[in-house]
């Protein structure tokens, strides 16, 4: 049976953001869900710091209704709303039951500005969005089974491949504009259609803005490695600053 973390622990963690969305760290922001989920938060769910500093990013650059693209169980888009109100957040999430944890965490934070949606990201429209955030959604396919989350979805490389296609084909489709925050990168390329506006460290990985500046593209793509960005060309493959 799934238990809630401690009443008096996420009242705390209530009155923080209230306060400011500043005054908590992971442990207490996890302390919203049930204990199962708490377990896989390091694994799968963008840490708080994270998560504010990429909602800042996306404030800056103009963007004021962002999409999660795999939400999980809201983590990112619960704790990017509090540290920035003004913002709009929307998780589209394929597991029924995250979204269900995700709506219920929401309520119990008073959080009104994010809202959670079931469904296949990578076959919903994403142009009234001008802001996408991506946690590599798409990386679950490629894990171990024993490092899934669970079974109740189809996870695997032809799986990944799909997805991968359709995601690339929905930021070909997106608007002039359009701000893209990645952290692990995307699970897929970046077409050349995106600029790299700004990168820094943080958490276990970088945190990557990219800015949509041109219709359309040459056919190339960037890839997210770690360090480094890689240009991809059908006839060459050399690096990108």
């Amino acid at each position: 049976m799934t238990r809630w973390g401690d009443r008096q622990g996420v009242r705390q963690l209530r009155t923080a953001l209230e306060s400011s969305p500043y005054g908590f760290d992971d442990a207490e922001f996890d302390a919203v869900y049930p204990a199962e989920i708490q377990a896989l938060s390091p694994r799968f769910w963008t840490p708080v710091g994270v998560a504010r500093r990429a909602a800042e990013l996306f404030r800056t650059a103009g963007a004021r209704s962002v999409l999660d693209v795999g939400a999980g169980v809201g983590k990112f888009a619960l704790v990017a709303a509090a540290a920035e109100p003004e913002l709009d957040f929307v998780g589209i999430e394929q597991r029924e039951h995250l979204v269900h944890i995700a709506r219920m965490a929401g309520r119990r934070l008073r959080i009104n500005n994010a809202v959670f949606l079931t469904g296949d990201v990578t076959m919903s429209p994403w142009l009234a969005f001008d802001g996408l955030y991506f946690f590599n959604p798409l990386s679950e396919n490629l894990f171990d089974k024993a490092r899934h989350i669970d079974d109740e979805v189809e996870l695997s490389r032809s799986r990944f491949f799909r997805d991968v296609l359709r995601v690339e084909d929905a930021l070909r489709a997106a608007q002039l504009g359009t701000v893209v925050v990645t952290y692990h990168g995307t699970s897929t390329r970046v077409p050349t259609s995106y600029e790299l506006s700004h990168a820094e460290r943080a958490g276990s990985d970088w945190l990557r803005l990219w800015t949509k500046r041109q219709d359309s593209d040459d056919g190339s793509f960037f890839f997210e490695l770690d360090d480094r960005i890689v240009r991809w060309r059908p006839d060459a493959v050399g690096k990108a600053s």
